[in-house]
């Protein structure tokens, strides 16, 4: 059968790759069962056509769908863990034994004794994963959410009453970008950005390294790692002292301008120079151009969010838009509100919050530890913002977690109970989790280990069971952007996920399965995925189906300057530069600087034997967080783990350009490859992030070689060092020498 029969053949089936942030809509060729290939949709109204992957993972998807590593059928382990034995079982069998074993657990130590890992959210339905969790009655599900938009989100609730979209737009006048590569992070950020900028916007970029993001700025703040909170609030004071500040906005609607002013003098830009290597000229410069360029949005990333000043820099962001007066005006940092405003039923409200007892909710693992993450946080997020607001949208992030690394160390310690019992969906957390060693212990220790994924992977070697995920093009999407944007995007499943070759199932039916078998029948009263969805949507103007036929719909109209009307939702009803939630839940409330764990200041010694500053993670267009490097076609172009090393600093250490080097900290050693690189500081290196070889046997001791080049491997993630409001692990910035 020659190409051109084949394609004549195939049937085209529109949907959304879920494959990056871009959100592009694409055509799915399938053909009888087989799925031959995907394309850019070219009449898709949203997305950048495969501009945030360079289109790699489109023509690659069908070599992804069909890859060696790919689940198909259910797995029982045979032999002992990381073995790599296993007996093929049915869906029905898996389940059965699966909910048989829980709830022996529960009962022998409490339905707390369930953790579940969260992970990629922006692929899977983890509201589902939520409602199952909180229907068993376990407080604790974990993951990301303290490096990965827990900061942003919660933060931004706390201090605007929402969260702001990225509503970079043409009519934007001027862009922070803080700790994020737009051009690869946020595709769609980035493209309504270079149309702005055709129109005179302007672009201000604070990140330590290079990007084709500071390629385009008029202004590249390059400072030292973990000094950002220094630099943002360094702008605050100089936008005070200069009067550049919108002095009717702060007056009528923004609480604690007094106390701010005088924090802000702490951090003069004389003083900022010094602590972030930044010119204070350089300071003042991008002050003047945020302030009087409006309207202006930040667009920040998990560069700021993986600091152990996650929140303070955060905060400082927050207030930098308020002084400005940026807030709920097109093209600045729009507010647009709940979804549940047009009839849609929310990811919150399908969580079932409410039926998780307050007894249970203090079982949370660092319950009253890292509060604004954890349910005390969000007991006041939900009574002054869903009060005034409605459902919130979100979904594992909003919700109250767990802190993953005290829950690693109750699973090893028992304290303050046993944990007995993981469900990992999507998250891999061998490889996407800091302290590789302490999870690999932990994950040893429990008694049932569930892993529920697209791909065998180092995690999965390490379970009991292992279950054959749908990938988005094998279920339906309705998505919201867990309530942060304005609008909702929907299709159906484009190939079906059982077929002559595999049996998978969606997230839903895994959790809903479940739910069944533990005694959950009457809260999930939908047969699929689909019929949920259209349940959500039927009080609203367009049904599920429809939009699957549109593509899309913003259900929330554009409506601006909506404080005038109502206040803010926050208690104060204004933007609070001085944080109310904060000091209610006993924080300092206003941002604040405190050197990382890892650095001179705090660790002199430490910094003699470890010279260098590792930081690590930024995103590459070929792999989506540990995924793709499964896939021969796409190695093939990026085969290797990269080292970013200024040039001086590697000759200096006799390292030429492709040499294979050792990265050590006080945790261990792993080896990448040097890559030159002059857009670095001397003093810096860049480690490439979640890297594992599919190539090696997944058996102990090699699980696909987890331990050679995963950079998490040598990262700390003791609590005592993370942020002590939300959690965040120091992920950024670390202490390292490199040598041959």
């Amino acid at each position: 059968m020659t190409a051109n029969t084949i394609l004549a053949s195939t049937t085209t089936r529109k949907s959304w790759c879920a494959w990056c942030k871009g959100r592009c809509g694409v055509n799915v060729h399938v053909e009888g069962e087989l799925l031959r290939k995907v394309s850019p949709d070219p009449d898709s109204p949203l997305g950048v056509f495969g501009q945030g992957c360079r289109g790699i993972h489109y023509r690659k998807a069908a070599e992804f769908f069909y890859s060696e590593l790919r689940l198909k059928y259910p797995l029982k382990r045979k032999g002992s863990r990381g073995e790599n034995k296993w007996e093929l079982i049915s869906w029905d069998r898996a389940l059965d034994e699966i909910a048989e074993r829980l709830s022996d657990l529960k009962s022998r130590y409490g339905a707390e004794t369930l953790v579940a890992t969260a992970g990629d959210a922006w692929m899977n339905p983890d509201e589902y994963k939520t409602r199952f969790l909180n229907l068993f009655g376990s407080p604790n599900i974990v993951g990301p959410s303290p490096i990965c938009m827990g900061p942003r989100g919660l933060v931004c609730e706390a201090i605007f009453g929402w969260y702001p979209q990225f509503s970079v737009k043409p009519v934007t006048e001027c862009v922070l970008s803080l700790g994020s590569n737009m051009a690869v992070t946020r595709p769609g950020v980035w493209k309504n950005f270079l149309a702005a900028q055709k129109r005179g916007a302007k672009l201000i970029v604070i990140d330590p390294r290079k990007t084709e993001t500071t390629e385009k700025a008029d202004i590249w703040l390059q400072l030292k790692p973990g000094t950002d909170a220094v630099l943002l609030m360094a702008m605050i004071d100089d936008i005070i002292k200069s009067e550049s500040y919108n002095k009717d906005f702060v007056n009528k609607w923004c609480h604690g301008f007094d106390s701010l002013k005088e924090r802000a003098r702490e951090y003069p830009v004389d003083r900022a120079e010094k602590i972030c290597g930044v010119p204070a000229k350089q300071i003042r410069n991008a002050a003047e151009m945020y302030a009087t360029n409006q309207p202006g949005a930040i667009v920040e990333g998990m560069g700021i969010e993986q600091q152990v000043n996650s929140v303070q820099i955060v905060h400082a962001r927050c207030i930098l838009a308020g002084l400005t007066g940026n807030m709920d005006v097109e093209g600045g940092e729009e507010l647009p509100g709940a979804h549940s405003s047009s009839g849609f039923v929310t990811d919150r409200q399908i969580e079932l919050l409410s039926s998780l007892p307050t007894e249970q909710r203090r079982k949370q693992i660092a319950y009253d530890r890292f509060r604004l993450q954890s349910f005390p946080g969000q007991n006041l997020l939900n009574k002054y913002v869903g009060s005034k607001a409605g459902e919130r949208g979100g979904v594992h992030w909003y919700k109250g977690q767990g802190n993953f690394p005290s829950m690693i160390r109750t699973i090893l310690t028992e304290d303050p109970y046993p944990v007995k019992a993981m469900i990992s969906s999507a998250s891999n957390p061998l490889v996407s989790m800091p302290n590789t060693r302490l999870v690999y212990r932990a994950l040893q220790k429990l008694d049932l280990y569930v892993v529920v994924d697209l791909i065998m992977n180092p995690s999965a070697q390490m379970a009991d069971y292992v279950l054959p995920v749908a990938s988005w093009l094998e279920k339906p999407l309705l998505y919201s952007s867990h309530g942060l944007t304005d609008i909702l995007i929907g299709c159906h499943a484009a190939v079906s996920s059982k077929t002559s070759q595999y049996d998978r199932r969606n997230d839903f039916d895994f959790w809903r399965g479940l739910g069944i078998r533990l005694g959950q029948k009457e809260y999930w009263p939908w047969s699929s995925l689909e019929e949920s969805y259209r349940e959500r949507m039927k009080n609203m103007e367009i049904s599920f189906d429809e939009l699957c036929e549109r593509g899309w719909v913003r259900d929330i109209k554009p409506d601006y300057l909506k404080y005038k009307r109502h206040g803010f939702n926050t208690p104060t009803g204004k933007i609070e530069f001085y944080s109310t939630v904060f000091e209610e839940l006993g924080y300092d409330p206003l941002p604040y600087h405190i050197p990382p764990p890892a650095s001179e200041e705090r660790d002199p010694d430490q910094a003699k034997e470890y010279p260098l500053i590792l930081i690590n993670g930024s995103r590459s267009r070929m792999y989506v967080h540990s995924l793709w490097r499964e896939v021969p076609s796409v190695r093939k172009k990026y085969p290797y783990p990269i080292v970013q090393m200024h040039p001086e600093t590697a000759r200096s250490l006799s390292i030429n350009d492709g040499d294979w080097v050792w990265l050590e900290t006080p945790m261990g050693r792993i080896r990448q490859r040097c890559s030159y690189f002059e857009g670095i500081q001397t003093d810096v290196v860049h480690a490439d992030g979640q890297w594992w070889y599919p190539e090696l046997p997944g058996n102990e001791p090699f699980l696909y070689g987890l331990w050679l080049s995963n950079v998490n491997a040598i990262l700390d993630d003791n609590p005592e060092i993370c942020n002590d409001i939300i959690g965040s692990w120091p992920q950024r910035h670390a202490l390292c020498k490199v040598y041959k």
